[in-house]
């Protein structure tokens, strides 16, 4: 990884909310030993003139399934685990699909996928039929489910 390379990806990682990223190669026993030790941070805050308090790390779960998945053991499914599709997402649908969650009109949609806001509109309703959902919100939470859209923030 050549410096530039590196720069990218820090700010990248800064982007999407890391607070650091990995410098050099490391072994997964080491990684999950670091893990392991921030699973187990207690953060204690307060604001200004309050006695602080220990805020257990809201990435604890998260950290869990890492450290799961570095030492070759895999999450159990979900209870309750979605039902897959009957009809596969077309590649239009897809793009149309990881706009939904940003609360955007069809016609803004249209706009970023250089497509008429009509053409948005019929993929949205393809999704909701092939989703078996019947608004935004319940589509959005259905391919969540289904592992096609990443995990709300809110839900991590």
């Amino acid at each position: 990884m050549t410096a530039r390379s590196l720069e990218r990806a820090r700010a990248r990682s800064h982007t999407a909310g890391a607070h650091a990223i990995p410098t050099r190669t490391v072994a997964s026993r080491e990684l999950v030993g670091v893990l392991a030790d921030a699973q187990r941070v207690t953060v204690v805050s307060a604001p200004a003139g309050r006695t602080p308090r220990s805020v257990r790390t809201a990435h604890a779960s998260l950290i869990s399934d890492i450290r799961d998945l570095l030492s070759g053991r895999t999450p159990p499914a979900p209870p309750g685990e979605a039902e897959p599709l009957l009809e596969p997402l077309s590649e239009s649908e897809l793009r149309v699909l990881r706009y939904l969650p940003t609360h955007l009109s069809a016609p803004e949609i249209a706009r970023e996928l250089s497509v008429s806001p009509s053409t948005v509109k019929t993929h949205m309703r393809n999704l909701y039929t092939k989703l078996g959902a019947h608004s935004r919100a319940e589509t959005v939470e259905r391919a969540r489910a289904l592992g096609l859209l990443a995990p709300s923030a809110h839900q991590r």
